[in-house]
């Protein structure tokens, strides 16, 4: 079985209602030593605005994200991998996740994440209003701690928190 960890759109359950495959699991998780920012200029959107970013996460030993791994007997990563174009696929390690409460992640044999590729990180931007309205959408479709956690733990890049960025959150 393979994990697959979301941290933006695609936690939001309407972003994967197109996908073939559906997952056997899809549990929020916490990953340790990974930040999630807006820094990342959309590979596949010409929008040229300061106001374009979407989201990217980055190894950082002080940070930690919240996200939902997609678990699956088998996977055929060619269309996901085409959506993610801006983004490498990764493998991570499993010591790295843990659950919230009340879930439990089944055993992986492999966890994949989408980390940004270099060329398409811009620390200049701020987010996509629509996709961070996807977003937040998806954050709130898992609870108010979920909720709670996915504002504390997105940074933007001009130095604060997303929860600080938000008119009212």
């Amino acid at each position: 079985m393979l994990g697959i960890i979301a941290y933006g759109s695609l936690i939001n359950t309407q972003e994967t209602k197109t996908q073939q495959k559906r997952p056997t699991h899809t549990i929020p998780v916490k990953l340790e030593t990974f930040k999630r920012s807006f820094n990342q200029r959309p590979a596949w959107r010409e929008n040229t605005s300061k106001h374009s970013a979407v989201l990217n996460a980055q190894a950082s030993e002080q940070n930690w994200l919240n996200a939902i791994c997609y678990c699956y007997a088998d996977f055929d990563f060619t269309e996901l991998d085409n959506r993610e174009r801006g983004y490498s696929r990764t493998l991570i390690l499993p010591d790295k996740i843990t659950n919230y409460q009340g879930h439990n992640l089944p055993t992986l044999e492999k966890i994949f994440i989408y980390l940004g590729k270099k060329e398409y990180k811009n620390s200049d931007l701020l987010p996509n209003p629509d996709y961070l309205d996807i977003c937040m959408a998806g954050a709130k479709e898992w609870g108010k701690i979920f909720y709670h956690d996915f504002l504390n733990t997105t940074h933007i890049n001009n130095g604060i928190l997303l929860r600080k960025y938000l008119p009212t959150s």
